[in-house]
């Protein structure tokens, strides 16, 4: 018998056999491993983005707030060169009424309740959230233009003024504007009926009748007002309703214009007044509106401490609800928001010069 003769290699089969089963699972599992380490890490790196991005909008949001509300504190009662002993002639309709007594250089409502005030807020109030205060600024804002002519009156040579006002061009005042006149040793308030712009001229006139809210009484300003200056006066109302979006905002009202959105995200705002007792132009106690209403020291007030909680825009920013302190008490949020406390005290000039 012939023999058969093979070669038989010693390193084994030479072609793959495959992988197994177990190195499968191996390798899924390691893969599971990898791929979940790397989405935490990514998700932890998003939510951290998340709340950081809402601590910058907060306190820029914050900042722009208090920018806003400290101008117009800190000016309140300003009526240019108008010393406290000079009169002021307020020509409008309704002078006492709650938007034109300019008077009264600061106010304020303090939310007794969700859903009350110290005073019934007037109309021009709308739609405040309950719990918030609100605080009501007066006076003259924004650059003033000089008096340039001031002509003799028309009806009757004997009265001082017409009802025309030559003031420098560009001027910025515009119809229905309400505005003081003033030569430092009087001054009176008038709305702005027509403007007409006539060489170097801005001419504003100030008519009785119309339909313009509140319109003038008298177009007689009791003087010649040539050589004087010539600002916008007006009451602006800072206070706390929600925006189209369900958001609560700052709001602010000025005269007889609607509302506008200033900051969004303003949850909540506590306002204190800084009274004078003994006349030394510095706050010796700070009280809320309802005490300074019942007191009757509106006149003393000095300085204004504001109180501001913010909160994020979007839900979900932190883990867990958060605890925050504010208005003297701490409260366990309802929600996945980011909030955070700010207070500053403005002194208002014209309080303490």
């Amino acid at each position: 018998m012939k023999s058969l003769n093979r070669e038989v290699s010693i390193f084994g089969p030479t072609q793959q056999g495959g992988i197994s089963l177990v190195e499968i699972m191996v390798a899924l599992t390691l893969s599971l491993a990898l791929t979940g380490g790397a989405l935490t890490v990514y998700l932890g790196t998003r939510q951290s983005y998340r709340t950081s991005d809402a601590m910058a909008r907060i306190q820029e949001n914050a900042r722009y707030a208090f920018q806003i509300l400290g101008r117009d504190l800190r000016m309140a009662g300003y009526r240019g060169c108008v010393g406290e002993n000079v009169t002021v002639t307020n020509t409008l309709n309704d002078p006492n009424g709650f938007l034109w007594n300019f008077d009264q250089a600061i106010y304020g409502y303090e939310a007794s309740s969700t859903s009350t005030w110290n005073l019934p807020p007037d109309d021009a109030i709308t739609n405040p959230l309950g719990g918030r205060d609100i605080v009501v600024v007066r006076g003259t804002f924004g650059n003033g233009a000089r008096v340039l002519q001031h002509p003799g009156n028309e009806d009757d040579p004997t009265l001082p003024g017409s009802a025309d006002i030559k003031v420098t061009r560009g001027s910025g005042v515009e119809e229905g504007d309400i505005v003081l006149v003033t030569d430092c040793l009087a001054a009176a308030v008038f709305q702005v009926t027509n403007k007409n712009e006539s060489g170097v001229f801005d001419n504003i006139v100030h008519n009785t009748g119309g339909t313009r809210i509140p319109g003038n009484a008298t177009k007689q300003l009791g003087k010649s007002y040539e050589g004087g200056e010539l600002l916008r006066i007006s009451t602006k109302i800072y206070y706390i309703r929600n925006n189209p979006a369900g958001q609560p905002a700052l709001y602010r009202r000025e005269g007889a214009s609607a509302a506008q959105e200033m900051v969004e995200g303003v949850q909540d705002m506590q306002v204190l007044y800084g009274v004078d007792e003994n006349g030394d132009f510095a706050a010796d106690r700070y009280e809320t509106a309802a005490w300074v209403e019942a007191n009757g020291r509106w006149g003393s007030v000095v300085a204004v401490n504001v109180a501001l909680l913010l909160r994020s825009v979007e839900d979900g920013v932190v883990n867990t609800p958060q605890t925050y302190f504010f208005n003297g008490a701490s409260v366990a949020a309802a929600d996945r928001r980011l909030y955070q406390a700010f207070e500053t005290t403005f002194t208002l000039r014209n309080r303490v010069n």
